[in-house]
């Protein structure tokens, strides 16, 4: 297919029409300034006249064309503050502390856990459900169970470990599974390994099947129903990091003067234990 064109004649126009508009005032009030030079030294009753034909269109014109200007200044304003407002709801839904415990797949994340994550589908309403799918981070409230690990923060499948442990199933890449295509399998060399305090565990984290095509277009399942299941993971490694998992500090504004406080809707529910 061949692309449009970005703008078409009649919208360049009415785009244009207030830069035209400034210019003919200018050569109107130019104008204007010569014929009142010219006229001073005349006396009143043989002054020529300055409301001529030429002179009154171009002032209609120059008024118009201002008249759209101050009105497309209004709206551009306008759209600006909405764009903000926007702005403001989506960062605000983006990087927050969690106000309730939520179930997050197979993971209840405690409330006041600090969440970063990304929704594709936030267009910036006033309020939305909580919601934690595309989670891209988290540091937990207090120390929580992820994959058979003690962790207190998570980047993904890496987990930022409270303490010293043993962590398993371990899973190494087999180049010869999978028909030589090669894939993560248990190693069978060892059931566990031995991390310690600080150290970040990477996991590998198996493909949940799905209908791509009857879900394509809608938000991916939330809540208790989230494709989020480490159960199924199985550890790579444990390394030393220099720094820990690194998770944004809550969006703290400024926020606009007509945004309202509460972003949330209704809590999705909680499944018991």
């Amino acid at each position: 297919m061949i692309p449009g064109p970005l703008f078409t004649l009649p919208m360049l126009l009415l785009i244009l029409a207030p830069f035209v508009a400034a210019g003919i005032t200018a050569l109107w009030l130019l104008h204007a300034l010569g014929w009142w030079w010219r006229q001073r030294a005349v006396p009143a009753g043989q002054r020529a006249r300055f409301w001529s034909w030429p002179v009154v269109l171009f002032a209609v014109l120059a008024m118009a064309g201002n008249l759209w200007g101050l009105y497309l200044l209004h709206r551009t304003q306008q759209w600006e503050a909405q764009h903000q407002l926007r702005t403001h709801y989506q960062e605000s839904r983006r990087h927050f502390v969690l106000p309730h415990d939520f179930q997050y797949g197979e993971l209840l994340i405690p409330q006041g856990s600090l969440i970063d994550r990304y929704d594709a589908f936030d267009n910036g309403e006033p309020q939305r459900p909580l919601r934690l799918g595309r989670l891209d981070a988290v540091r937990f409230a207090h120390p929580v169970q992820v994959a058979g690990a003690w962790a207190t923060a998570m980047d993904g499948h890496t987990l930022e470990l409270d303490r010293d442990q043993r962590i398993g199933p371990v899973f190494h890449f087999d180049a010869q599974a999978n028909d030589d295509y090669g894939d993560w399998v248990r190693d069978p060399s060892r059931a566990t390994i031995a991390c310690r305090k600080g150290q970040h565990a990477r996991f590998h984290v198996p493909q949940i099947d799905y209908d791509i095509v009857a879900e394509f277009g809608k938000p991916e399942p939330d809540g208790p129903d989230a494709r989020f299941r480490p159960s199924q993971w199985g550890v790579v490694e444990c390394s030393d990091r220099a720094e820990p998992i690194a998770v944004p500090p809550p969006y703290a504004g400024p926020a606009p003067e007509s945004a309202q406080a509460q972003v949330w809707g209704p809590l999705l529910p909680i499944t018991p234990e």
